[in-house]
């Protein structure tokens, strides 16, 4: 199967708690609640504040995403967007790479993890990829703690890897390969 001809991921995919979907230019205001947190966004290349026109760029920049490329969905529960979860496809290179955030008032009650995993099991089951990257600032704990929950494998440290606010910061590198991923899923299924 060449890169070109690779099936496209599903548009919606729903979990237990929420349900993954497109982003739509109605998202902007619940966008701009969760992200104008300077919390949520204090590791994300995020304007701080976080105005109104900042999130309907935001929004229509995910609508626009090529799905070949970068496949993006809102997290939406109750009727809102409460996050997102996106999936850059390096076709050549057999990997993807996962991305995600969550409004604070989500934070510790298993949402992500939920969505994120949702995601990687729908690449490792429909891409012929290999493996699924994500990256972290080492001082992201939150952050790390989902990755490894996941079963991703700390791969590297990139000390004073990037600034951001003023500060400069260490950059972690996750991997989960796709051998790992199918034992981790035949673990789960035994009775």
């Amino acid at each position: 199967m060449s890169g070109d001809d690779w099936p496209p991921l599903p548009e919606c995919i729903q979990t237990a708690r929420c349900l993954l979907r497109p982003f739509r230019p109605a998202d902007a205001d619940d966008v701009h609640a969760y992200r104008r947190d300077p919390e949520v966004v204090r590791y994300l290349q995020v304007a701080q504040p976080f105005r109104r026109d900042d999130a309907e760029v935001f929004v229509a920049s995910q609508i626009l995403s090529d799905w070949h490329e970068r496949c993006v969905w809102a997290a939406e529960q109750d009727g809102r967007a409460v996050g997102g979860v996106s999936l850059r496809i390096a076709r050549g290179k057999k990997r993807a790479e996962v991305g995600y955030e969550v409004a604070r008032w989500l934070w510790g009650h298993g949402l992500m993890s939920e969505a994120v995993s949702a995601v990687i099991e729908e690449a490792f089951r429909q891409l012929p990829i290999i493996k699924i990257t994500a990256t972290a600032t080492a001082a992201n704990v939150r952050s790390i703690r989902l990755l490894e929950k996941l079963g991703m494998q700390r791969e590297a440290l990139l000390r004073q890897h990037w600034v951001h606010g003023g500060r400069v910061l260490d950059e972690v590198r996750y991997g989960l390969l796709r051998d790992e991923w199918e034992g981790l899923q035949a673990r789960d299924s035994e009775p």
